[in-house]
């Protein structure tokens, strides 16, 4: 059975074409003609059913597949888009008659047109840019805190990939192929890994393909906590072991470069295991600065510090902790541009890109991958960044 995650985004697909299917079949301006209508119901049937019986497969055997991710992720996605414009075209209408407004324009009639093609057309952009392969977005970080020399010390960052219905580990094996050819030193992976435990051994192989000589390290994200925590952690005890693939919770770790130690601390993500229920604000943060004393408890403050955070919002503490630069992913960079700028910032402080809070930096990159199969306007990515010295000029 696969983590909860991906079925109950079946569930949710099955509300946004179920929405749909309603309004094609009982609107009288929205109507499709009978023959069109069974069609769409057997293909809804078929389409979505076989999502959901996937689920249950001892392997995921159709997802896993290029066509049948694409057919699956147009489907939805032009259900979802319709259910949204239709949704507002029938408020439209209301509003028009509560005005007494009549308008002969034929699309209050036959919106179907317009309705239908606008949303295969979002459905085909959004669909491409979440399937397209990540961006590999480089970065060259002057930092005021950065030993001499750890001048040119090359991170690389994986977050969010989402190994799953939609992201598969043949995805996350190639994106550490196209890091490796960038030489890092050191592969950091911030968390939401993967919503499907079928693929946990495809994945932590695709991870020990890196050959960042200084390995490895994760953090958890809320992903891994909403189920199968436990058999998580236990892949990540057995790769410790086994390959340079070390996860840290609240601790940090020493590593060395250049004959020069410096510390990495990895923080968890502040919700309770097999748990899908969003903390309060409050409680949220009183988690996250006990996440912060345990986690920077061990740390010589005399060395260097780099924060791994799944949460964004952790940069506060992760800074009054000096910790030089922080890199975490969480937000998808709000997965749809204009959300970056309405609901993304209502949820994050912290959303996408660079942030500073002197002398720290923080990145949130917009992750990889997606349990959502939809981007637009923010596409996913993988990252490196290349640590300078900052000069001082004056």
């Amino acid at each position: 059975m696969t983590i909860s995650t991906t079925l109950w985004f079946v569930y949710r697909g099955m509300m946004y074409c179920g929405l749909s299917g309603l309004l094609l079949t009982l609107i009288p301006h929205m109507r499709l003609h009978k023959r069109a209508l069974q069609l769409y119901w057997l293909l809804n049937l078929l389409i979505m059913g076989s999502w959901y019986a996937s689920q249950f497969s001892t392997t995921n055997w159709l997802v896993v597949s290029t066509l049948p991710r694409w057919i699956i992720a147009l489907w939805l996605n032009a259900n979802m888009a319709y259910a949204a414009l239709g949704v507002g075209f029938l408020v439209l209408s209301m509003l028009l008659r509560l005005l007494r407004r009549r308008s002969h324009h034929l699309f209050w009639r036959q919106p179907n047109p317009l309705l239908i093609s606008t949303a295969c057309m979002l459905s085909a952009f959004g669909v491409y840019e979440a399937m397209s392969p990540p961006l590999l977005r480089q970065y060259d970080v002057y930092l005021d805190q950065l030993p001499p020399a750890l001048n040119g010390m090359k991170i690389a960052q994986i977050t969010d990939s989402h190994i799953g219905d939609f992201v598969s580990s043949d995805d996350l094996k190639t994106a550490v192929k196209r890091l490796n050819a960038e030489k890092p030193d050191l592969l950091v992976m911030t968390g939401d890994l993967l919503d499907d435990e079928r693929q946990l051994p495809s994945a932590f192989s695709a991870l020990a393909q890196s050959n960042a000589p200084l390995g490895v390290i994760a953090i958890l994200g809320n992903h891994e906590k909403y189920h199968g925590l436990d058999v998580i952690l236990k892949k990540y005890q057995s790769a410790e072991l086994q390959q340079h693939i070390r996860l840290l919770v609240d601790e940090s770790l020493p590593l060395r470069y250049h004959e020069t130690e410096f510390q990495i601390v990895g923080v968890d993500y502040p919700l309770p295991a097999n748990s899908r229920r969003k903390m309060a604000e409050t409680a949220e943060l009183d988690y996250m600065q006990r996440s912060a004393a345990k986690a920077f408890r061990a740390v010589n403050q005399q060395e260097w510090i780099l924060c791994l955070t799944h949460h964004p919002d952790f940069f506060d503490l992760a800074a009054a902790n000096h910790a030089s630069l922080s890199l975490a992913g969480h937000t998808h960079g709000g997965q749809v541009l204009p959300l970056g700028y309405t609901v993304g910032k209502l949820w994050f402080h912290y959303l996408k890109g660079w942030y500073q809070r002197a002398p720290s930096q923080l990145y949130v990159s917009t992750g990889m991958g997606h349990v959502w199969p939809y981007r637009l306007g923010v596409p996913t990515e993988i990252t490196t960044f290349t640590l300078h010295p900052r000069i001082d000029t004056k």
